[in-house]
């Protein structure tokens, strides 16, 4: 199981840097691509978003101020103390095509079905147990 932990550790760096490099000719990094992502089903609160992407609420703040701040999202109140975040038209067309390149990039990787199967259901249970650990829930 530990040599397991450790190469999802060693995977998630390699793919964050390919991520880093697919995706610098849009301006995005991995996390504001993930965080378009989330918003293409509609407007979120920044607290939705921060859960959606397992990221510090703070870490979030600062990046959708960067992302406003390029015109790929627009903050709207919904009450006195909520703002919720959406896609402007630009950030869903950057969205669009950023993914595309995604999409050519993980087409490119040989992994036959039953392979891509068996790791997605794996990775699935090692991310819930963990955010149950990070909850301080008993596995």
């Amino acid at each position: 199981m530990k040599s397991l932990i450790y190469e999802i550790i060693a995977v998630a760096g390699t793919i964050e840097s390919a991520g880093n490099r697919a995706l610098k000719p849009f301006g995005l990094t991995p996390m504001t691509f993930n965080i378009l992502n989330v918003l293409t089903d509609g407007p979120l609160s920044q607290r939705e978003i921060s859960e959606r992407v397992i990221v510090a609420a703070s870490s979030i703040t600062f990046q959708v101020r960067q992302l406003k701040k390029k015109g790929l999202i627009q903050r709207r109140r919904s009450d006195a103390r909520t703002w919720r975040v959406s896609l402007t038209p630009l950030g869903a067309e950057k969205r669009r095509l950023a993914a595309e390149e995604m999409d050519r990039i993980i087409e490119q990787i040989p992994l036959d079905r039953r392979q891509s199967a068996d790791a997605e259901t794996t990775l699935k249970a090692v991310r819930s147990n963990l955010l149950k650990l990070g909850q301080g829930k008993e596995i």
